[in-house]
């Protein structure tokens, strides 16, 4: 066994101050276990310097290098540049048909539709009857001056106006109440649709 005080690799090696070194050589004058020690340490780094000079391999390959190599998908999901070109190819394709597919009229616009008609309806209808009504009620003015009876015709006739005028008006309102309404709806369709990315 050899004595610990001494780094005998280093003494091979020389890689200790001039000093230690003499200190170790008559050290191996009386000790045959480290001088054992040098011995087969210089015959290591001598075999070391004979070994020729390669180059390090950079890397070894296995037999089983195919099993563990990614699948075509996971080099494709790995790989930015077809990822990427994947992601605009889909984009493009969704934008054409998006451009090219034919679009249904939404409920929304057709009911709105079917209001406008009906108040463009109720408009027509009572300008159609005005004139009469207020004809009549001239003529009920008239006829009120020669009889009583036609007095009483005209009564009735005004309290019949007065009921059309407030039917009318009534109309008027829950009309005009449904339009806003709709207009509500249609006004949050195309908030929905324009936070969801439609049209």
């Amino acid at each position: 066994m050899t004595c610990p005080d001494f780094d005998w690799k280093g003494f091979v090696l020389d890689e200790l101050p001039a000093p230690e070194r003499r200190r170790m050589e008559e050290h191996l004058q009386t000790c045959a276990a480290c001088r054992q020690e040098v011995e087969s340490l210089g015959l290591t780094v001598t075999a070391l310097h004979r070994l020729p000079v390669r180059e390090i391999p950079r890397r070894i390959s296995f037999v089983s290098d195919p099993i563990f190599e990614p699948s075509w998908w996971q080099r494709f999901w790995s790989s930015a540049p077809r990822l990427g070109f994947a992601s605009a190819a889909m984009l493009s394709l969704a934008i054409v048909v998006h451009a090219f597919a034919p679009r249904a009229a939404s409920p929304a616009h057709v009911q709105t539709a079917q209001a406008v008609q009906v108040e463009q309806k109720v408009q027509a209808e009572v300008e159609r009857r005005l004139p009469a009504a207020v004809d009549a009620v001239l003529e009920a003015k008239v006829q009120a001056k020669l009889t009583p009876a036609m007095a009483e015709f005209s009564g009735r006739l005004q309290e019949f106006e007065k009921k059309s005028r407030d039917q009318r008006n009534a109309d008027l309102r829950d009309i005009s109440t449904a339009f806003d309404v709709l207009q509500k709806k249609v006004n949050n369709v195309y908030l929905s649709a324009a936070r969801y990315g439609g049209d």
